[in-house]
Formats: C-alpha cells, sequence, structure tokens
C-alpha cells in the first residue's frame, strides 16, 4: 500500500470515528433530555427517596445519562451492571452507516476496508473512553457511574467493529460471495419466523391490558429485538436463564414459561425448524469454492448469534427498589459454537451425498 492510499485510509478511519462518534453522542443526548425532562425527577426520588435538596433534571444528570446511554448502546456495564436490549444497537448501527456511506458504497469488502474500520473503532472505543473517564460520579445519591474501564473499551473496539462489517456485509444485496450470502439469508429467514412468532405472543401475552394500549405498544417496541433474538438461541437448542424475581414479574404481567421446561415439544420444533433453514440455505448455497464459503457462512452465523447472545444478557445486582434481575442465554460459547458446528454438518452431508450419486452414476 503506497504512502498516498495509507494517508487516505487512516483519513476515513479518522472521519468515520469521529461521525459515528457525534452522530451516537447525538442520539444519546436527545434520549437524555427526554428522560431528564420526563422521568428523572421520578427516578431519583425511586432510587434515593425524597429528602433532600433539588431532585430535578440538571446539566450534570443531561451529561452522564447522556454516557450512559451512548455505554448502554454498546452493551457497556457499570460494576455489575448490564443493560442489554438490544433496540439501543439501533443507535451505534444508524451511526457508523451514516459514517461509512461513502467507503461502503464503493466495491465488496477489501483489505483497505477492513483496515478503514479498524482505525475507526480504534479511535471510537478511545473516545467512548474519553468521555466515560471525564463524566463518571454519582448518578443520584448511592448510584455511582464509571463505564471508563479497560473491558468497556475492548468491548467498544469489537462491537464496532463488528457492527462496521455487518453493515458492510449487508450494504449490497447482489453480492457474489456464497457464504455472506447464505449467511444473510439463514439470520434473515430466522428473523422472519420469529418476528412473526413473538409478535404474536406479545400481542397475546399483554391481550387483557389493552386498556393500556399506548404503554403496551411502548413495551413491544422495547422488548421486540431482545424477544426475536431469544427465538434465535431456541432455534440453536438453547434458552434464556433468569432469576426468579423477574420470573415472578413475567408470571404477573405474561403468563408464558419462557423456559418451555414443561413444553418441550416446543423446543424441538425450534430445532427442527433451524436445521430446516440451514439445510435449504445450504442446498441453495453455490457450491463453487465449497470450503471457503462454508468458512465465510459458519464463522459469520456463529458470531452473529453468538454476539446476539453477549448483547441481550440484562444483570442489575441488588438496586433499590429494583431488586436483583438476572436475564441471559444459558450459554454464550455454545451459542457460537452450535451454529458453525451445524452448518458444517449439514453441508458435510450434502457433499457426501452428492459423491455417493457421483459413484452411482459411474
Amino acid at each position: 500500500m503506497d504512502n498516498k492510499k495509507s494517508n487516505s485510509v487512516l483519513l476515513d478511519g479518522v472521519r468515520s470515528a469521529l461521525i459515528a462518534f457525534l452522530i451516537t453522542l447525538g442520539f444519546s443526548l436527545v434520549i437524555s433530555i427526554i428522560f431528564n425532562i420526563s422521568f428523572f425527577e421520578d427516578f431519583n426520588n425511586l432510587m434515593s427517596g425524597n429528602l433532600g435538596g433539588d431532585k430535578g433534571a440538571t446539566a450534570t444528570s443531561i451529561v452522564r445519562i447522556t454516557v450512559m446511554i451512548f455505554n448502554f448502546s454498546l452493551f457497556n456495564t457499570v460494576g455489575t451492571i448490564k443493560f442489554g436490549i438490544i433496540i439501543f444497537i439501533f443507535i451505534p448501527v444508524i451511526s457508523f452507516w451514516l459514517a461509512n456511506k461513502q467507503i461502503d458504497r464503493n466495491g465488496d469488502m477489501g483489505s483497505s476496508n477492513i483496515i478503514v474500520y479498524v482505525i475507526s473503532s480504534f479511535i471510537f472505543a478511545l473516545l467512548q473512553f474519553f468521555i466515560s473517564l471525564i463524566t463518571k460520579g454519582n448518578l443520584v445519591e448511592g448510584i455511582p457511574i464509571n463505564f471508563a474501564t479497560f473491558n468497556n473499551l475492548l468491548t467498544t473496539f469489537i462491537l464496532s467493529l463488528l457492527i462496521q462489517i455487518f453493515i458492510k456485509l449487508n450494504y449490497k444485496s447482489d453480492t457474489k460471495n456464497g457464504g455472506i450470502n447464505a449467511f444473510k439469508n439463514t439470520y434473515r429467514i430466522m428473523g422472519l419466523i420469529g418476528t412473526v412468532i413473538i409478535l404474536t405472543g406479545l400481542i397475546l401475552g399483554f391481550g387483557n391490558y389493552s386498556k393500556h394500549g399506548i404503554l403496551i405498544i411502548i413495551a413491544i417496541i422495547l422488548m421486540l429485538p431482545n424477544m426475536i433474538a431469544y427465538s434465535f438461541f431456541y432455534m440453536i437448542g438453547l434458552t434464556m436463564e433468569f432469576n426468579d424475581k423477574l420470573q415472578e414479574v413475567l408470571n404477573k404481567y405474561i403468563n408464558i414459561d419462557l423456559t418451555f421446561e414443561n413444553n418441550m415439544y416446543i423446543r424441538y420444533l425450534a430445532i427442527i425448524i433451524f436445521i430446516l433453514i440451514v439445510a435449504y440455505v445450504g442446498y441453495k448455497m453455490d457450491k463453487e469454492k465449497l470450503i471457503r464459503n462454508t468458512i465465510i457462512y459458519s464463522v459469520s452465523l456463529g458470531l452473529f448469534i453468538g454476539t446476539l447472545g453477549y448483547c441481550s444478557s440484562i444483570n442489575f445486582i441488588d438496586i433499590d427498589f429494583i431488586g436483583s434481575i438476572e436475564f441471559s442465554i444459558s450459554s454464550i460459547l455454545l451459542s457460537t459454537i452450535i451454529p458453525f458446528v451445524t452448518v458444517w454438518i449439514i453441508v458435510l452431508i450434502y457433499y457426501l451425498i452428492k459423491k455417493v450419486k457421483d459413484i452411482i452414476k459411474e
């Protein structure tokens, strides 16, 4: 790579990071202002009581909640608290999509794209660390926040990189890479099936609360991305794990056993659906460069579902008025391994069938 091209790649990376950072910060600021104007005083009273000084929103609370939303959109943790509400990921996704539009528009993914994404992710992570460092302190009395940790720095870098690669892979629907097409087709079919099932379940589950229509719609919008992600996990044979307190809340509002321990046939049906999807997509996958396409397909699908497993975990430990709420996939590691192995098993079966057919024809 000559000096001129190296400088161009570096500038693209810096520009992408700055634009994505400012857009993410802007989205977070807007949400923070809405929260502070509408809910902050009630939130403060719940968390620290009614006694004391002014409980209303201030410039400090707006800034700190902005940084909290910024970090929660990247699924960073503060102490033991993990806020895995997947709808927030649309903030950095939209930000990087806008920041990289010109880069992603030109051609297929190459080494220069990867370098730009690495530079952009690194600078973006440093900016995340910087704003987290200068805003650490108490959000309200008794709730310290500090997102300026090495783990969050690393998480921001990795997630930013994966987001940019994911956007690039999906930018052109006419890509000729068989493995990428297979990956896109798989998660889109799974997502469509999951959306239909989950929407139906949520509407039926909230049916008794129809008089609170606006609140129910907001709840469904907030919950839907997480619930779709959970449907992915059930399809690969995993379940969600949550503590007794959360189970009590769920039983109060939605009379559904999300573990399906007493409905094993539903879990088996979900697994069969996943196998059929992979078998269908594998059958349609371009068989030229079979090994290369299978590697790309299996790795992409495994990383995608594994990332969903990490992002969708929720962990609130010993928080006033909330208590302890834990909600996560049964195994993040298996959520990556199972799709990877499934793809290879099905492709191997197709390969063996083809070999048998060729032998019979001879």
